[in-house]
């Protein structure tokens, strides 16, 4: 009897655990919990009124919105537990301008090459080839391994209240990463409504708005754990190549956010040393959602700002042209009138002034040649680059300084050596 009876306690408990671990997260609704019909409201019902499109890559299926019609292109990259609509905000100010993107991350995907291509899919299926990046949390390193692995198709990003690659997230989360798995969904839910209370919320002035949002957003134990998986995904990053370091970048900091260690913060900033950094004062992890206004200002100033890497590659591809072309008007276009050009003759210094450099290229003609820039540093009024002209049967590498005048960029100096 007494055997029997522990027999059904036993099952009785296997039954209600079963019971729980297969309760799904719950689902709530943003207007629901924030029943208030301001201007956040409703702008958000606005354009979640709005169509989204969807694209198949791989057998799984991605929603994003497109909208805007302006020739530059921003992608917007939701952080870990968001969706396309996270960005609502920023795209209503911004596509008065440019097109935008913003996709939600399908829950099957589990790793940033796989998030990379579903964004070229995207990418391509709208027919865009460069584009500027705002990606936020695990947004924003997403958009550093974007910037990795294909910086010639970037032509600006700002990383948002996110962290480089590293490996102190996955040290620091090495065993709740493992119970995971084993955790039902509604236990890992009450979990994350314990840290936006105790956390999130406050350090973002308790914003009911933001609380609201953040409660509403699709959530389910696979698409936390892999992305997780993406967050803790290594990828090398080489910033001080020159097709990365041409890209401006903006890092987007809080002082008080709960979510990003100050020791990486601080590592973000090292990695990017020439990037420039806008901190948040007491907004916490979400400063788009509850402090809109000035972060789409610091965006809108940070992307109207003249890239001074193109503004100097203009001048640059000037030189290259002209000389191939024996274009002396072109060439004209490229240095200073008071330039000299530099190189060893016979381990002496030579000097040659710039009109003698143009009689020598009217002399030589058109020569067929591949150009390309090696390297480059800009600081402030000052650029020194590093270039290459390959021929046929040599090739030269050059020094070139650079200054900033009110007619643009200008070559005041070329030192050059024949390297074959």
């Amino acid at each position: 009897m007494k055997r029997t009876y522990l027999k059904r306690i036993f099952i009785s408990l296997i039954i209600i655990i079963i019971g729980i671990y297969l309760i799904p997260a719950p689902k709530t609704n943003f207007f629901k919990l924030y029943p208030i019909n301001d201007h956040y409201s409703q702008s958000l019902k606005n354009f979640q009124a709005k169509p989204t499109k969807e694209v198949t890559i791989n057998g799984i299926k991605w929603i994003y919105y497109v909208g805007g019609s302006g020739s530059k292109t921003i992608l917007f990259i939701h952080g870990m537990g968001g969706a396309y609509n996270l960005w609502w905000q920023q795209i209503i100010k911004f596509e008065k301008s440019y097109k935008v993107i913003s996709y939600t991350l399908p829950e099957d995907i589990n790793s940033l090459q796989k998030t990379s291509e579903g964004i070229l899919k995207i990418l391509e299926t709208e027919k865009i080839d460069k584009f500027y990046v705002v990606g936020t949390s695990m947004g924003g390193y997403i958009a550093q391994y974007l910037v990795s692995t294909i910086p010639d198709r970037i032509e600006k990003v700002v990383f948002g209240n996110t962290f480089p690659p590293n490996n102190l997230i996955a040290k620091e989360n090495k065993t709740k990463s493992k119970l995971l798995p084993f955790l039902p969904e509604i236990v890992i839910s009450k979990l994350g409504e314990k840290t936006l209370d105790k956390k999130i919320i406050p350090a973002a002035k308790n914003s009911k708005l933001l609380k609201a949002f953040l409660v509403s957003l699709p959530f389910s134990k696979k698409q936390f754990i892999n992305r997780y998986n993406i967050v803790i995904d290594k990828f090398t990053m080489s910033p001080t190549k020159y097709n990365i370091k041409r890209i401006p970048k903006l890092i987007i900091e809080s002082d008080n956010d709960p979510l990003i260690q100050p020791q990486l913060q601080q590592q973000l900033k090292k990695l990017y040393k020439n990037a420039s950094v806008y901190t948040f004062h007491n907004e916490g992890h979400f400063p788009y959602i509850n402090a809109p206004k000035e972060y789409n200002e610091i965006l809108w100033q940070f992307f109207n700002t003249e890239n001074a890497f193109t503004a100097v590659e203009k001048t640059i591809e000037n030189y290259f042209e002209g000389r191939k072309d024996a274009n002396l008007k072109q060439l004209q276009l490229a240095f200073s009138k008071k330039a000299n050009l530099y190189t060893s003759q016979n381990n002496n210094i030579l000097i040659i002034p710039i009109e003698n450099y143009y009689k020598k290229v009217r002399l030589n003609g058109v020569q067929q040649a591949k150009t390309s820039i090696l390297n480059g540093d800009i600081t402030g009024n000052i650029a020194n680059f590093k270039t290459n002209f390959e021929y046929p049967k040599k090739s030269y590498t050059d020094y070139l300084t650079l200054l900033k005048t009110d007619k643009g960029w200008e070559i005041i100096s070329k030192t050059f050596t024949k390297t074959n």
